[in-house]
């Protein structure tokens, strides 16, 4: 099993001998939640996207969240003839939908925890499974899957005042303490870069990256995948 990250943010091509994987894409345009005033984003780096797709993929998109679940990437995949799945009731265009466990190709995917955010989805396939929680995961959490060969999950933090949402991402602390628990083969991070952005949620939002001392500590663990744009890894 390979895996592949296709942007800066959060989507991943996640590929098998038996079939391809696309977890949340978003390739091109912005990202708005709600009117452009509230909300609205852009990539903050490059992204290999399109390019990087196999010929034949499926897609699931874990969240309902624009920068998960973006339709104008979504729309141009399915002119492609790719099947899309929600992990969530959506639209009447995409009715193909998983509500906790379900099968898309060789994939098997199962939601973890109840949260609306701080939840996560385990993708199986070829007997390798991937931990797939882009918001963070607590430690306390008694859905704690075990034996995860690649844990996926932000581990910068993002807050917004309580009246836009609250605490997005969990940060760093959050990160470590699920990270003794959890004791994945390997990890990586994702959908914790400061996006540019216009309206309230980027005038108010607070992205915690990791420090100097923290990223030290991250890349001294030899499980640690630093993953960018474009790279890949071989699962053994």
């Amino acid at each position: 099993m390979l895996i592949q990250r296709l942007n800066s943010d959060s989507s991943w091509l996640i590929s098998t001998d038996q079939g391809h994987l696309v977890l949340d894409p978003w390739f091109q345009g912005v990202q708005s939640n709600g009117p452009a005033w509230f909300n609205t984003q852009w990539l903050p780096d490059y992204s290999p996207g399109y390019q990087a797709l196999p010929g034949n993929f499926s897609v699931f998109v874990a969240y309902p969240f624009s920068d998960h679940f973006h339709l104008d990437t979504l729309n141009k995949l399915k002119m492609k003839g790719a099947e899309i799945v929600l992990g969530f009731k959506g639209p009447k265009a995409f009715s193909k939908q998983i509500s906790h466990k379900g099968s898309i190709g060789p994939f098997t995917c199962e939601k973890v925890g109840r949260h609306f955010l701080h939840s996560g989805w385990l993708i199986q396939a070829e007997g390798k499974r991937i931990f797939y929680t882009p918001h963070g995961f607590h430690a306390n959490n008694p859905s704690m899957p075990d034996q995860i060969d690649v844990w996926i999950s932000a581990v910068g933090g993002y807050k917004l005042p309580f009246w836009l949402g609250g605490e997005i991402a969990l940060g760093f602390k959050y990160h470590q303490q699920t990270l003794a628990k959890l004791k994945p083969r390997y990890f990586t991070r994702t959908h914790d870069i400061q996006k540019p952005g216009k309206g309230l949620v980027s005038r108010f939002g607070k992205s915690e990256q990791p420090t100097e001392k923290q990223w030290s500590i991250l890349l001294q663990d030899p499980r640690c995948l630093p993953l960018s744009a474009g790279e890949y890894f071989q699962i053994p």
